[in-house]
């Protein structure tokens, strides 16, 4: 009769091979490092249109904040904004 230690030891079953990269990134929630992972499965045509649709609406905002801008504060002056030198020290 065989005894459990008799029986040589089962093979590990093979990993699944996974030609993508993997990093850590240092800081935790990284903006850049979530979003570079939730898209690396996509294909390109994807976040290209991806990529197209977040500067039209960053456009718009743009164009938003500008017209509020204008109505607050109207032009007066149609030439080169004058800077002046703040002495801090």
């Amino acid at each position: 009769m065989a005894t459990p230690t008799d029986r040589p030891a089962p093979e590990p079953a093979p990993e699944p091979k996974d030609d993508r990269v993997h990093t850590a990134c240092p800081v935790a929630w990284c903006p850049v490092c979530l979003g570079v992972s939730a898209t690396q499965p996509l294909h390109p045509e994807v976040i290209d249109h991806l990529l197209k649709a977040g500067t039209e609406l960053l456009l718009a905002v743009q164009a938003v904040v500008d017209m509020r801008a204008r109505e607050v504060a109207p032009e007066t002056a149609t030439g080169p904004t004058k800077l002046e030198k703040i002495d801090l020290g």
